[in-house]
């Protein structure tokens, strides 16, 4: 006989059998009830004596084990033949259950023991100490040698499940299986087999492991799994779930998984459009952690590299077809083929004039058919355009908006240099602010024109390679330049006013919008250093047109010049006058002339 141990020592060692269970080798943790087993070892001893056949039981003085026939099953006890015509009764409750009837009837010859006689003198019997007699031998063998016991679910109690397995025994509900169990229920009057990790000698009471045995079981499949496959080979397998980082596959013995870039050659899509849960698949053996059991599968690597063939089934200036997987600020991404995504520029969304949004021409969903534009397998890039499938509106551009043609067009945007002004649904042309008027100097567009104002203007230059049109809104009108220089060559004599100074000058109003400049050295006929303290700001003078340069619209003017021409015409005059008349002498007509040149 076995030491009969203390329920203390019983539970702790429960609780080692548990233990070491629950932390095999890849055991699965699915819920933190299963890893607790506290509470169920705490409430062990309770079960038990709440569960189980009473102790006085099983201490009754036992006799031999008859084989006796079944002569009648009654609503609470079972009749037998015990011989010399006599019979004997077995209480209904010691057979088990079976399909939720108790497994004896007429004619079986069944196991029973006596166990003393009743007050009559009957013989009283014990089918259930039968049973357990011959299974104590051969729990306590399996207990030592770890080896598994059949036994049927009787009963489903809070803490796990009683099982008859010749004699009665306990399964705690984190022993049941490797995962939690929410319904112990479905277990009821199921046989089962597992682990007897736990078995008391005196008591004849043992707890049970299936969980130990299905995890044997389960790594013994793995292991065997593993060494049947090797890396590079391909295997077949059945989705589980796509996961943002990845795709579990069920292969069977064991799950696979096939990380993110290992799905497709499409980096920025997301695994679960490409395998679906369910989905029957093949895949290639990436790698195999013999230590930790994964497999890592690939799926793309089971398909050449579509970007080593592009040339074959793509070329510039192509017409493909594909949908918009993303918008960005700066284009839009197009899946045009499994690992083939094409970009279109927000420039060649449309031929639509101004600033182009791809939100605003495309949605993602869409179907679009684009134009090749580019296509760098090196580089895995393709460039597409949607506006190149559509007419160039720029190829009769040069036509449409010849040099010096008068059009109309509205202000969409203005910056530093310049308004832009749109001509019609896809070209705008550009206002230099040096063209925007002819009287004053522009520092900035907003200071003549508005956003949304319709404006004239005059094309100056038209560039359909560039896709630039240059446009004068001055030019409308005549050049002052043009129309006083006309009138006033080189040569000629004018008035002026003075309006400012530089070091190198003064410049002087010849009409209105337009100057011109006498040089310091032309202001008189004397050295001058400073043109301040020769004329005055807001002076009216009289110079003479020196020098007209049309191509910078530059005017050079000399009151030194317009002084001598005065003096030469006085001479002239005096002279004319004295050999008619006589009268004032050449002083005082020098004088005169020079009073007349500064007004």
């Amino acid at each position: 006989m076995t030491t009969d141990p203390t329920r203390d020592e019983k539970r702790e060692g429960l609780q080692a059998s548990a233990t070491q269970t629950e932390q095999e080798p890849g055991a699965d943790r699915a819920d933190a009830n299963d890893n607790d087993l506290q509470d169920e070892i705490a409430q062990f001893d309770q079960l038990i004596d709440q569960h189980l056949p009473p102790e006085t039981a099983q201490k009754t003085a036992r006799g031999e084990v008859l084989e006796v026939p079944v002569v009648a099953v009654r609503e609470d006890h079972v009749l037998v033949d015990i011989g010399g015509k006599a019979e004997a009764t077995i209480r209904l409750d010691e057979f088990p259950m079976v399909g939720g009837v108790r497994a004896v009837a007429v004619g079986d010859v069944i196991k029973a023991v006596q166990l003393g006689r009743e007050t009559d003198g009957t013989p009283r019997l014990s089918h259930r100490e039968a049973r357990a007699r011959e299974a104590e031998e051969s729990v306590r063998l399996a207990h030592e040698n770890q080896t598994p016991v059949k036994g049927r679910v009787v009963q489903t109690v809070k803490g796990g499940l009683i099982v008859d397995i010749g004699l009665t025994a306990f399964m705690p509900a984190s022993q049941v299986d490797l995962f939690k169990i929410p319904d112990l229920t479905k277990l009821a009057e199921q046989d089962i087999e597992a682990y007897v990790i736990e078995y008391d000698d005196r008591r004849k009471r043992a707890v049970l492991s299936r969980r130990k045995l299905l995890f044997e079981k389960r790594e013994s499949e793995r292991r065997a799994f593993l060494d049947g496959i090797s890396e590079g080979a391909v295997i077949s397998g059945t989705v589980k779930n796509a996961l943002d980082f990845g795709v579990f596959v069920d292969l069977g013995a064991i799950d696979g998984f096939v990380p993110r870039e290992e799905v497709s050659y499409d980096r920025g899509t997301h695994p679960g459009e490409i395998m679906k849960a369910g989905e029957e698949v093949s895949l290639k053996i990436v790698r195999i952690d013999e230590e930790s059991g994964k497999v890592t599968l690939s799926r793309k690597r089971m398909q050449p590299d579509p970007w080593d063939t592009i040339g074959e089934r793509f070329s510039v200036n192509a017409l493909v077809k594909g949908r918009v997987i993303a918008l960005q600020h700066y284009g839009a991404f197009v899946y045009v083929e499994e690992g083939v995504t094409g970009m279109i520029h927000a420039g060649d969304l449309s031929w639509q004039a101004g600033n182009k949004k791809p939100a605003d021409f495309l949605t993602v969903g869409d179907e679009v058919e684009c134009k090749v534009l580019e296509l760098d397998a090196e580089k895995r890039r393709m460039s597409l355009g949607l506006k190149q499938v559509q007419m160039d509106p720029w190829a009769d551009a040069a036509t449409k908006y010849a040099r010096n043609a008068k059009v109309k067009g509205s202000v969409t945007s203005m910056t530093n240099y310049g308004a832009f002004i749109r001509l019609d649904e896809y070209i705008e042309g550009m206002v230099h602010v040096s063209d925007l008027s002819w009287e004053k100097r522009i520092n900035h567009p907003k200071d003549v024109l508005k956003v949304g104002e319709e404006v004239e203007a005059v094309v100056l230059k038209c560039d359909p390679q560039a896709q630039r049109i240059s446009l004068g809104v001055k030019q409308i009108t005549d050049s002052p330049f043009d129309a006083y220089t006309a009138k006033h060559p080189v040569g000629s004599v004018v008035t002026g006013k003075v309006t400012r100074f530089a070091p190198f000058g003064a410049f002087v109003e010849l009409a209105e919008g337009l100057e011109g400049l006498v040089h310091i050295s032309q202001i008189d006929e004397k050295r001058v250093e400073l043109p301040e303290k020769v004329l005055t700001q807001g002076e009216e003078i009289t110079v003479k047109i020196t020098k007209i340069e049309k191509k910078n619209q530059k005017i050079s003017l000399s009151r030194r010049e317009a002084i001598r021409a005065q003096e030469r015409q006085t001479v002239n005059e005096f002279m004319k006058q004295t050999d008619a008349h006589g009268g004032m002498t050449f002083g005082e007509a020098l004088k005169n002339a020079r009073k007349d040149t500064d007004g």
